[in-house]
Order: structure tokens, then sequence, then C-alpha cells
């Protein structure tokens, strides 16, 4: 008879196998069906629409489908529409902007230059002349590795945004076709979500029924609530970013203010992504109630949210900002622009899954008892 050790140890490792080749098969799953899988799961957040629509007006499944995708697709092409207006507003603005502040930058470095590197320029030759021959050749080699290093950091730089854009590019086909194939599936999906739903009951025990039901319930009330609670959060951002800039007379400001309210939406970063890299400049530019007032806008923001998140997530899921910002990166990583989705949405079925106390029976394995059901 072997040790009880050595059982749990054969299978702990017996699961990590498991696991390993389980993985290696959903990525390549998910790399596959993805548009399908966000389409199934899309057509289950319309469904209740599309149930409302058959119920209450009376439209045929097919015709009553349609128009919920046509109610999404103005939902989300609204947004767009709004957000790209914006945008070119702001790109317009910008155009007019940044030829002025790119003169004020450039008196501002003569003056700087004239005033400090001069000065320190003279002093430097002064410290130079002091030198041996051997001292100024070291000095002279030092200054050719720190230029070289210097070229070649800005060449990476270059050759990265060049590869993103190009990257984001090549992109832009595949992204259209998952969004055809996607929303090709959510009618097919959705116009015979009965028929599923009849196998689902007839062909499934009982208990998986129970424990699928049971994510897929919770699943739809998390997302629900997370996107409920981030829109919320978005909102009392972006206003309170509208406020501050009105109160220091910045052109744009309901634009800014909307762009500031959506990269709320990344974790530890947030407004302080745009506020302080534009505090500094103005400190640079000797604008200092501008970068006085950026940063207590900043900070403003910052406390908003602090008491307001716990309150506005109380009623929804709690994720944390940690593990948001690395299922987006691993999502961009894995799937590219589209894994931006796949990734959250990865997170908060997993943790359906945990809530829904699906893994319960891993531990009963290893320890060789029987699971309790």
């Amino acid at each position: 008879m072997k040790h009880p050790a050595i059982q749990i140890i054969f299978r702990i490792l017996f699961l990590a196998f498991v696991t390993v080749i389980g993985l290696f098969l959903l990525y390549h799953f998910l790399r596959l069906t993805y548009p399908f899988l966000i389409a199934a799961l899309l057509a289950f957040l319309i469904n209740p629409i599309v149930n409302s629509i058959e119920r209450y007006l009376r439209f045929p499944r097919p015709l009553a489908v349609l128009a919920g995708i046509l109610f999404l697709i103005g939902i989300i092409g609204s947004i767009v529409t709004v957000l790209v207006k914006k945008t070119i507003d702001g790109f317009l603005y910008l155009s007019d902007y940044i030829p002025d502040q790119i003169e004020l930058i450039s008196i501002n470095t003569q003056l700087y230059f004239n005033e400090v590197i001069l000065p320190l320029w003279d002093q430097g030759i002064g410290f130079v002349d002091t030198l041996d021959s051997s001292q100024k050749q070291a000095l002279q080699e030092g200054i050719q590795i720190i230029g070289s290093n210097v070229a070649a950091l800005l060449g990476r730089i270059g050759q990265a945004v060049a590869n993103g854009l190009s990257t984001f590019i090549g992109a832009l086909p595949i992204t259209f076709t998952v969004i055809i194939f996607s929303i090709l599936a959510i009618y097919f999906i959705s116009k015979d979500s009965h028929k599923y739903a009849r196998l689902y009951k007839e062909k499934l025990p009982l208990i998986f029924r129970k424990k699928t039901w049971n994510v897929l319930h919770d699943l739809r009330r998390k997302i629900f609530g997370f996107l409920k609670s981030q829109i919320i959060l978005m909102i009392l951002t972006a206003l309170v970013s509208f406020i501050g800039l009105l109160i220091l007379q910045v052109e744009q400001s309901l634009t800014i203010a909307v762009i500031l309210g959506f990269i709320d939406l990344l974790p530890y970063f947030g407004p302080g992504f745009i506020l302080i890299p534009w505090s500094i400049y103005s400190f640079f530019t000797g604008d200092i109630f501008m970068g006085i007032g950026l940063l207590i806008l900043y900070g403003s923001t910052v406390t908003v949210r602090q008491i307001a998140e716990p309150k506005v997530l109380s009623s929804s899921m709690k994720l944390n900002p940690l593990a948001i910002l690395v299922s987006l990166f691993a999502g961009l990583q894995l799937f590219g622009l589209i894994g931006l989705i796949i990734g959250p949405i990865s997170l908060v079925l997993v943790i359906s899954l945990y809530d829904a106390k699906v893994f319960d029976g891993l531990w009963e394995f290893i320890k060789g008892e029987a699971p309790t059901l």
C-alpha cells in the first residue's frame, strides 16, 4: 500500500500535468473560436431584450433577434460616433494649439540655455582645460558612448512606434472579420436559443445543469454590475475633470474631460496618465498656475474615486485593480486588441466558477476523498 503522502504528491503532479495540457488546449480553443464565444456571451446578455420584444411587441423570433442586434449596434455605434467626433475636435484644436506651444517651448528653452547651460558650459570648458591628455580622451570617449546610447534609444523608440502602428493597421482587417462573424453568430445563437436551452435540459445531468446555471447567472450579474460600476466611476471622473478644467479655463474642456473619463478605466494610472505630464509641461513652460491646478485636479479625481468606489462596487463584483491590469496585459499579449475584452471577461469567468464552487472537488481529489455533491 502506497504511503498517503506519496499519493498526495502523485495527485498534485497529475493535476499540474492535466492543468498544463488543459491550458494549452484552452488557448488554442479560444484562439480559434473567440468570435463565437464573444457572440454567445453577447447573445446571452441581450436575450432579455429579445424576449421582451418578442413577448410585448409580438415580433417573430428572428425579427426580435434582429431588432435586439440593431439595438446593440445602435448603442455601440452611438458611443463610437461621439468618441470619434470628440477625437476629431480634439485633433483640430491641437493642430491650432501645438504650434504656439512649440514656439513657447523653443523660447523658454533658448532662455534656459542662455541663462543656465552656457554658464555651465563655460565652467566645463575651463574644467576640461585643466585636465591632462588621458583624462580628456576618457571624457571624450564617455561623451561618445552616451551619445551612441541616446541615439540607439531613440532609434529603438522610433522602431517600436513604427512596429506598433504597423501591427495596429495589420490588425484592422482581422478585427473587422471578427466583428462580422460575431454579429452573424449572435443572430443564429439568439434565434435558436430556445432549441439550445431544450437540448441543455434534456441531455445534460442535473448536477451539471445546476453548476452551469449558477455560473451563467453569476457571470451575467457580475458583468452587468462591473460595467455599471465602471460607467458610474467614469462619469464621476469626467464630471470632476470637466469642472476643474472649466475653473482652469482650458479650451475643449468637455472633450478632454471625456477622454480623462475613459482613461480612468486604466487601473492605477487613470487620469494621471495625462494630467501629470501635462502639469510637468506647464511648469516647464512657466505656467505655474496651470501646473498646480492640474495637480489639484488629479488629486481631486483620485479622492472622488476612492470615496465613491466602495459604494459603487458594493452591489457588484469586487475585482482587484492589479488582477484587472494583469488580465488586460495577458489578453493583449495572447489575442491582440480583442484581448482587452477577452482578458477581463476570462477573469470574471474564473471568479464566477470559483464562487459557484466548481473547484471545490479538486482538494478532495488531492486528499483522496470522495467529492461532496
